[in-house]
């Protein structure tokens, strides 16, 4: 198919040449031989007329009756021997002088001679038989003649020879000087047809052949020409593109295509072509292995960073309890948090924002983040950990990098909290009605000597929480470019401690409420949020003992419904506390298990507490799984997932924690 598609231009111009050609040929040969063969015709005719006149000029001088006399005459014999010798002269085969009878239509032969001597012989004896001429004229041609309407007329016929023709012609005598019988004398001069065929085929070779063969030459120079100045280079460039169509990395050979018409220029610009798209695709495969390099060492920041900072994490004590987590813009980010027990009696936390962003805005993340960590552990003062790491860093930071910060000491027996601040955004207290608190605002760290950040302490209340967060949460943009904005977040805060939500609770509220504003909005700022509540003593779960064994579930279908009442939601919530019960009793290993649950006004909380293998259910993924292990516990995790609000895991005191929040019906008031 590819060979006959590239002869195909070739093959089509040669067809059409040649249809150009042979109609040239036929158009020039048919008028040729129409042209030729009138002028034959006109020759013949101006050769028989003058015959014609001459004889007639004979007969007229000597007279008709010469023709009776008998050949043996020395008229006839003069006039016979005359009309030969004019019939040879103007190329005539035959010649014969007859008379025609007007009244009866009878034809008698008075003369008749040849070209050819046998053939002469037999019309001279003929002629002494006195029979009538053996003829078939033409009616019309002798009727045409004697009604004047013209000199001559021309005739055909069959004789023993073959096809004639002949012109005739009419004695024009108007006073005879011997009449003979009849009323008139014509005169019949015969051609050979195919001596004229003859005559007309030569003529017309002589015209048509020399310009037929000029013709068939140039056409073949034309050809020739066309294949290669054209149809060659054409084809060359083909195989080329071809060729580099399976392999664009390697750059074809030069084609040598000097001329200087359009093939040149295609042949240049596709030389050139294949020059550029030669770099270009080796430019995109360096950049493709660039990119995949980048997106290895970027997956692999992205790790180290997570193993930094977690995208969650917290702590649930009976004291209080955190969770927090971070979402970078981009593979990496710069925003942080810190939630650690310092010891028995104190719990720190922090939030911090640096000012760069992906791989540079994460490294100095890393930096702050080590050095806050380590001033902390080491029984420093919020201010005094703050004051020394900025010390740090205006020692290396060439870059001029900076951070806001801000840090905190909780304990927990007390509520007495001890924090203070480097430049950050305003944190916010949880209550009845969530505010602002507005510590001294010292200066970011890394801009300069001299921070100037002080200690500033204050007691949280029995249920009450602070909400760190960076500005990525307060600047998240809507499809329409407006700003979530503190008044929002504000709202979305108010009534959290009237409904008893736990740390979790609470920034899984913000996270979607943020995520809803933001939808279909790619997120150009990090995005950071740490969550610290004080336990009240009203909220302390009352775990009870229970045997580890899946028929425990009537124990706890009963403290169920007991708490929330019979209800479609609440038995959705006996569903995944079947699926957990029996996680734990059918895979964990554990020989303790306690079980404890809390109802708020819209919410039922479940806590499930063994010391089995450690396992966080809410960090499985069991799309994962093949479908042959999703027996294996996986389907009900799934379930859990579905059914609860939230879910938070932890592990401590070599036990594991497991507490599902569901949803509720709205009371109505």
């Amino acid at each position: 198919m590819k060979k006959t598609l590239k002869k195909s231009l070739s093959r089509r111009i040669t067809v059409y040449f040649l249809i150009i050609l042979v109609l040239t040929v036929a158009v020039s040969a048919a008028w040729n031989l129409y042209s030729t063969r009138q002028s034959i015709l006109d020759m013949e005719k101006t050769q028989s007329e003058g015959c014609a006149q001459i004889i007639s000029g004979m007969l007229s001088h000597y007279g008709a009756s010469a023709l009776n006399g008998g050949r043996n005459t020395e008229d006839y014999r003069y006039v016979r021997d005359a009309v030969r010798n004019n019939l040879l002269g103007f190329g005539m085969d035959a010649m014969y002088i007859y008379s025609l009878d007007t009244q009866t239509r009878q034809r008698r032969l008075l003369l008749a001679v040849a070209a050819d001597e046998e053939e002469n012989r037999r019309l001279e004896h003929a002629e002494d038989t006195g029979s009538y001429l053996n003829i078939d004229l033409i009616s019309r041609a002798e009727e045409a003649l004697l009604s004047d309407e013209d000199q001559l007329q021309r005739a055909e016929w069959k004789t023993s020879r073959g096809n004639v023709f002949a012109w005739l012609a009419l004695h024009r005598d108007s006073v005879p000087a011997d009449p003979i019988p009849g009323d008139s004398i014509l005169f019949c001069m015969e051609y050979d047809v195919n001596l004229e065929a003859v005559h007309i085929l030569r003529d017309f070779l002589e015209d048509i052949l020399p310009p037929v063969i000029a013709l068939i030459a140039a056409f073949l120079v034309l050809i020739w020409l066309f294949r290669k100045k054209i149809a060659m280079p054409i084809r060359l460039i083909s195989d080329r593109m071809e060729s580099f169509a399976r392999d664009s990395r390697k750059k074809p050979e030069p084609l040598n295509i000097r001329s200087d018409d359009e093939i040149g220029e295609i042949a240049s610009s596709f030389e050139k072509m294949t020059a550029d798209i030669s770099a270009y695709v080796g430019n995109i495969e360096k950049l493709t292995q660039e990119r995949v390099e980048t997106d290895m060492q970027m997956s692999i920041s992205r790790r180290i960073q997570n193993g930094l900072v977690p995208e969650k994490a917290g702590i649930d004590d009976d004291k209080f309890n955190i969770s927090a987590m971070t979402r970078p813009a981009k593979a990496v980010g710069g925003d942080f948090y810190e939630c650690f027990r310092r010891d028995d009696n104190s719990v720190c936390i922090v939030m911090g924002d640096v000012s760069g962003k992906g791989i540079t805005g994460a490294i100095f993340m890393a930096v702050i983040k080590t050095i806050i960590r380590e001033k902390l552990i080491a029984g420093l003062s919020p201010a005094e950990t703050l004051n020394q790491a900025n010390g740090e860093l205006m020692a290396q930071n060439p870059e001029g990098l900076f951070a806001t910060v801000f840090a905190a000491i909780l304990y927990p027996d007390t509520g007495e909290l001890h924090y203070a601040n480097a430049g950050h955004t305003y944190p916010i207290l949880t209550g009845a009605a969530p505010e602002i608190l507005k510590p001294a605002n010292g200066i970011a760290l890394g801009l300069f000597d001299d921070a100037e950040i002080v200690d500033e302490t204050m007691t949280l209340a029995p249920g009450r929480g602070i909400v760190l967060y960076t500005d990525g949460v307060t600047d998240a943009l809507n499809p329409a470019h407006e700003r979530f904005g503190m008044q929002r977040l504000l709202d979305t805060l108010a009534d959290t401690s009237r409904q008893r939500e736990t740390a979790g609770e609470i920034l899984l509220r913000v996270s979607s409420a943020v995520g809803a504003y933001c939808a279909g909005v790619e997120p150009f700022d990090d995005m950071a949020m740490l969550i610290l509540l004080r336990a009240d003593k009203k909220d302390v779960k009352d775990l009870r003992p229970l045997p580890v064994t899946p028929v425990s579930f009537e124990e706890v279908k009963q403290a169920l419904f007991a708490r929330a009442g019979d209800s479609p939601e609440t038995r959705k919530a006996l569903l995944a506390c079947d699926e957990a019960l029996s996680n734990i009793a059918r895979y964990s290993g554990a020989t303790e298990l306690a079980f404890g649950c809390k109802k708020h006004e819209n919410t039922l909380c479940v806590t499930f507490v063994d010391n089995g293998i450690p396992f966080d259910p809410t960090a499985v993924r069991t799309e994962e799984k093949e479908f042959e292990e999703l027996d294996n516990g996986g389907m009900g995790l799934n379930l859990i997932r579905r059914t609860v609000s939230s879910a938070r895991y932890e592990r401590r005191d070599e036990k594991n924690h497991f507490t599902m929040v569901f949803p509720l019906p709205q009371q109505e008031t």
